[in-house]
This record gives structure tokens, sequence and C-alpha cells, in this order.
């Protein structure tokens, strides 16, 4: 893993930067979306500031998918000339990563929408969560065989991550008010996660098993160690949520008091953007399209 790392050129280090902002921005549009529909105990205010993040983000993820694009030109071409190179460009668009980005970014415009708060955007904004979603299935392993297995999983495996960055802000934003809505509402995120984190477990598990085979062979390969880190710091999120669940909630209600929860969310929020970049890296580097 080491070596890999130090051997990474600029064109990939920059791709890794820009993929993991994608990644960041995308599910945090898609997340606050369904958080959104979900946590009806969010009053008028802290409804309005996720509607906001939704659209931010929408938009933030929309310019980090045409950089993705600009930087994958870039790799074909051998350097950062290609980003603007017509031929490598319509390539690129041309390829199933094209397919792919302009799929997500119509479900982001879609998302954006949301921030206008009228009776037909929140369903607009759904559908954008939905094509979001099946814009993962479109590239990268998703298009390996068994192709359905594996798109339905990669759907499965993108809601679920969506659903819970998409829920530390408002979260994060409702506890550090302390009152009966507070706890409501993350009671309800929590109810809703264990069944919701079971599946982005799952399916993770099941997307492993597909693409490597023989899961204690993959700990021999570079992009089996990235993945090792990754899940390493799945279960330190795992942990944080239990004990928020389990500890932190309780006393919410108990004593009105939200900081130590905050500061939980917080390390939540981290670990999951560190899960991103190092999902950045091993796919932009070592992962296999498919192995076994």
């Amino acid at each position: 893993m080491g070596g890999v790392l130090a051997a990474l050129e600029p064109v990939q280090i920059a791709s890794i930067l820009v993929k993991a902002g994608m990644y960041v921005s995308v599910l945090l549009a898609a997340g606050s979306v369904i958080n959104l529909w979900l946590l009806t105990e969010l009053d008028a205010a802290a409804s309005r500031r996720l509607r906001r993040l939704a659209a931010w983000s929408a938009i933030a993820g929309i310019v980090y998918s045409a950089l993705n694009i600009a930087l994958r030109a870039a790799f074909f071409y051998g350097g950062f000339g290609g980003a603007l190179d017509p031929m490598m460009l319509q390539i690129v668009l041309s390829s199933p990563l094209g397919l792919s980005v302009e799929t997500n970014v119509l479900g982001l415009l879609a998302i954006a929408s949301i921030v206008l708060d009228r009776s037909w955007t929140r369903l607009v904004a759904v559908l954008g969560v939905v094509l979001v979603a099946v814009s993962f299935a479109l590239r990268g392993h998703a298009t390996g065989d068994p192709r359905l297995a594996l798109s339905t999983l990669f759907v499965i495996h993108i809601l679920a991550a969506s659903f819970w960055i998409g829920g530390f802000y408002p979260l994060y934003d409702m506890a550090g008010r302390g009152n009966e809505a507070a706890a409501r509402t993350v009671k309800r995120f929590g109810q809703a996660a264990l069944v919701v984190v079971g599946l982005l477990v799952a399916a993770g598990v099941v997307i492993l098993v597909i693409l490597a085979g023989n899961p204690i062979a993959v700990l021999t390969q570079p992009w089996g160690q990235f993945l090792m880190l990754k899940l390493a710091v799945v279960a330190l999120l795992l942990g944080l949520a239990g004990l928020n669940k389990l500890r932190l909630t309780p006393a919410l209600e108990e004593t009105g008091d939200g900081n130590p929860l905050q500061s939980s969310i917080r390390l939540e929020a981290v670990a999951f953007v560190l899960i991103l970049i190092v999902t950045a890296t091993f796919t932009s580097t070592v992962a296999p399209e498919h192995v076994g």
C-alpha cells in the first residue's frame, strides 16, 4: 500500500482529491433529501437549513463531477493537458463513466430544486436521489458480472451511505437545542439506522465476496490492504453509532444536554470523510474491476 501511494503521479493525486470531494458532496446532497423526508420532527428553521445544504451540496457535486471527467481525460492523455483536449473528453463522455456522470448531474439538478420549497420539489428531489444512486451502478465494479446483482447492491449501498452522512447535520443541529423535538429526532434516526446501516454493511459484504472471490487472498494485494483500512474505520464508525444510540441519545432525553452527542457526531463525520478518501484512493489506483 505504501508503494502505491509513493508512486502516485500528479494527475492521480488530483483525481483522488476530486473523487473524494465528489463522493462527499453527492452523498451529502442525496442524504439531506432522504433525512428531510424521514425526520418529520424538524422545525421550519432546521428544514430550511437542510434544504439549503442539499442544494449547495448538489451544486458542489456537479462541479466535482465535471472535474472528474476532465481529469479522466487527462489520465488517458498522460498529463493535465488532456483535461481540455476535445478528443480525450469525447472518449470519456462516450464511456460508462460519461453516462454515469450525466445521470449523476441530472439527479443533482433535481435535488437542488428542493431549495425552492414548493409542493412539487420534494418529489423531484426524491427522483434525483434515485438517479444519483443509479449513476453509481453504471460504472466501475457495478458493470461486472453478475450485472443485475452488483448494480442492485451498489444502489442499496449508495442509498444507505447517503442516509448516514446526510443525517449528521440535522442531528447535530437538533441535538444542540436539547428539547423534546431534538430527542425525538435523534431517536427516530437511530431506529431507521438499525435497518439502513444493516443494509449498508450487508450490501458491502456481498459486493466484496462477489468481487474478491476469496476474501483471505485479498489481504495479500495492495487493494485488499486499502480495503482493510476502510473496514477498520467503518468499525470505528459503527462503534460511535452504537455509543450514540445506547448511551448518548438516552442521556439527551434525560438531561437535555446535547453536547456529548454533538461531539460524537463530529467524530462520525470525520470518520465518514476518511472512509470516502480511502475509497477514492483505492478505486483510483489499485482496485480491480473484477477479481476471483
